[in-house]
């Protein structure tokens, strides 16, 4: 092998000698900085051959600046690897938990293959399958993009180690899926649920009819405290919002975390007003509250929760959702989640002949 201008040459395959073995195959040792690499067959010519890819594979890894044997990991362990060293400690808990379902759950087909054997065209039939398979739809577009740039992610930081040169995710498409309308509850729909949720034995849930007139997200919801009542100005400080976190802190025997956290972006942060019939429910509702902590023995606090569980303390989000689909059940109503409310409130704005954008932009917080 000869250094030449900074780049490795080597000696053709032909000028390598072939051994005849023990056991009447053919092999052949080459080397390359200071790695053995054995070559086997049973002719000369198989021999030869597989000398002739491997020479080519090294003189490429070596033109590149490749580590070659760090290209051979297999595409699973380089995204665990990523994992943990550069998501765990810099991404928040839910980033990380969608993270590991898609190493889990959406990387099969793709995810034994070698870092430097995975292609352009590979990933986008890989893709394609997530969409359908056998004609049966599999993932939206949503979660096909979430794994697109998570493959993205990890291929620059193999790039940024200097295991390949360049990123096979560039120029991916998401397939195209028929697009179908969100789901929103008529006005018949809508009135059962308000009926059924004023029946239902536990009044927190008076928040989904807040969140239908005004079309608060879940963790904004239960993120609200009772503070964050203007009472004044009838409106709701919308600032912070409730989830249940994946916890990645090492040495903790929980699996997650009930967090409160900043919304995820600064136009999330802002004023919800209320008309005046809603701002008079609401106030029933705390009224009644009140009364519950009095009866309870729970002295009141303004930092308390407005939709708290029975010990005056955040919901857990789950057991929340629960109690929503019991409402559902008894409204009669179907195929509905907990967006559906926010898809309702923007329909009947619509409907109404509102400006979202415009009434969102002018409660936004300064």
């Amino acid at each position: 092998m000869i250094k030449k201008k900074g780049l490795l040459r080597m000696k053709k395959a032909n000028e390598y000698k072939i051994q005849k073995r023990k056991d009447n195959r053919f092999s052949v040792q080459i080397m390359q900085n200071g790695k053995s690499y054995c070559i086997y067959g049973k002719t000369k010519g198989e021999v030869r051959e597989k000398l002739a890819k491997k020479i080519e594979q090294l003189q490429e890894a070596s033109l590149n600046k490749i580590d070659y044997v760090s290209s051979q990991t297999k595409l699973i362990d380089w995204a665990n690897l990523c994992l943990e060293t550069y998501s765990k400690p810099n991404v928040r808990g839910n980033t990380y938990a969608s993270y590991l379902t898609i190493i889990k759950c959406h990387l099969s087909g793709i995810g034994d293959k070698k870092l430097c054997e995975i292609t352009n065209i590979m990933i986008q039939n890989h893709l394609n399958n997530l969409r359908s398979f056998d004609g049966k739809r599999r993932l939206n577009s949503s979660m096909i993009k979430n794994v697109r740039n998570f493959l993205s992610l990890v291929f620059n930081y193999a790039i940024q180690n200097n295991i390949i040169i360049r990123n096979p995710v560039q120029g991916i498409q998401i397939p195209k899926a028929i697009p179908s309308p969100p789901r929103a509850f008529n006005l018949e729909e809508q009135y059962a649920l308000i009926k059924a949720v004023k029946e239902y034995p536990k009044e927190i849930m008076f928040s989904a009819i807040l969140a239908v007139y005004t079309g608060l997200r879940k963790g904004e919801l239960l993120a609200l405290q009772w503070a964050d009542v203007d009472r004044i100005n009838k409106r709701l400080a919308i600032n912070k919002q409730l989830s249940r976190q994946y916890n990645t802190l090492e040495g903790s025997d929980a699996s997650s975390n009930l967090l409160i956290a900043p919304p995820k972006t600064a136009t999330s942060i802002r004023y919800v007003y209320l008309f005046d019939s809603l701002f008079e429910e609401l106030q029933n509702y705390m009224e009644a509250r009140l009364r519950w902590k009095d009866d309870n023995g729970f002295e009141h606090n303004e930092t308390d929760y407005l939709f708290s569980n029975s010990k005056n303390r955040a919901i857990e989000p789950r057991r929340y959702y629960q109690y929503y689909k019991e409402i559902l059940k008894n409204a009669g109503i179907e195929n509905a989640n907990f967006h559906t409310l926010r898809h309702t409130f923007t329909t009947r704005c619509l409907e109404s002949g509102i400006d979202i954008v415009i009434t969102h932009a002018e409660h936004t917080q300064k």
